[in-house]
């Protein structure tokens, strides 16, 4: 059996995993990641046991992310089913077949997770490449509202959450709405954005096309 490690927040918590990738190494990862940082907070004073993950929670199932848009929407062809990628540490829309993937990138694999620091808001974590694991934070530039991801040092002065899902639990909402924008970013190249000010990202699109979407999640492997 291999033993991995899994790094969350860029070494503020490493987590080493027998299987990863198995439904039990999400639960595995939360716990951990909490454990420790509750050690840290008390200095290692705390002797009471600490608290074990409910494996049964739904937020701890790992899924990955797919982009819709409204029947009539211009530019739909660009955007809808198209699936989210990470690379270059930006949150790109791409084809969901990997071989057809031009640009690259490693498609979203995360869960939801408390951001340990600042307001300590619910957050969201992904793999960022398959081999070795290895999450990060999913969070948004303040500057350019791209929806990027990092460890702890990127992302703390930036928009980190909450990071939340619908009633339903199948799509995603950020700071309790779904304000998702795809942005060309360059031809055929369609970013992940957040539209904080629902204007379209008038101060930071400089005429680039834009289109309004939803994320879906679709759960990969469900917490046992």
């Amino acid at each position: 059996m291999v033993v991995g490690v899994i790094g969350v927040a860029a070494g503020a918590v490493a987590i080493p995993l027998a299987a990863v990738g198995a439904a039990t190494s999400v639960a595995s990862i939360a716990q951990g990641a909490g454990n420790q940082q509750r050690a840290a907070e008390n200095n290692n004073n705390n002797n009471s046991a600490p608290k074990e993950a409910d494996k049964d929670d739904p937020r701890l199932a790992k899924f990955t992310l797919y982009a819709h848009c409204s029947e009539d929407a211009p530019l739909k062809e660009f955007v809808e089913d198209k699936q989210v990628v990470l690379r270059d540490h930006k949150l790109y829309l791409a084809d969901p077949d990997q071989e057809k993937r031009e640009e690259g990138g490693h498609g979203f694999a995360g869960f939801f997770i408390q951001y340990p620091w600042n307001s300590k808001p619910m957050g969201l974590v992904s793999t960022i490449q398959p081999d070795p694991p290895e999450l990060n934070w999913i969070y948004v530039d303040k500057d350019t509202l791209i929806v990027t991801y990092g460890g702890k040092t990127q992302s703390l002065p930036h928009i980190v959450g909450p990071w939340d899902w619908t009633d339903d639990q199948e799509r995603m909402t950020f700071e309790g709405w779904e304000g998702f924008v795809a942005l060309e970013e360059s031809e055929g190249i369609w970013v992940l954005c957040y539209d904080q000010d629902e204007d379209l990202l008038a101060g930071v699109k400089s005429g680039r096309r834009i289109q309004e979407c939803t994320l879906t999640r679709k759960v990969l492997n469900p917490v046992k």
